[in-house]
């Protein structure tokens, strides 16, 4: 009976933590669509350059409220994932399919060094 509840509680927890992670698509140049993940608030748009399509997002930390911007040229299959300053609580992927540009943001948890 305990193994089925530890297992229970298992795909409870992998369930609501896939649940947990914001996410857009753009489908089209001059489309945008706004995320709100790990106390950040980021809007994110994209345009068609001669390298492929630009992706700029600009982000607002809740910690400052002080408008940060980054900008990528990403090709078909390009992904790139990372965190960004002033944003601990989320883990941030951009990635390119066809013409699509699909952008994650997941929850980080906080990790503790000790000595």
């Amino acid at each position: 009976m305990k193994m089925k509840t530890l297992a229970t509680a298992f795909a409870l927890a992998a369930i609501a933590g896939a649940a947990s992670a914001d996410q857009i698509t753009l489908t089209q140049p001059m489309s945008g669509a706004t995320l709100h993940d790990g106390g950040t608030d980021m809007a994110v748009y994209m345009t068609e350059v001669d390298a492929g399509l630009e992706v700029v997002a600009t982000y607002t930390p809740a910690e400052t409220y002080a408008p940060m911007r980054v900008a990528m040229v990403l090709a078909d299959g390009d992904d790139v994932s990372f965190g960004l300053p002033g944003a601990p609580g989320a883990h941030y992927t951009f990635a390119r399919a066809g013409e699509d540009v699909t952008v994650t943001a997941s929850p980080v948890g906080i990790r503790f060094a000790s000595n």
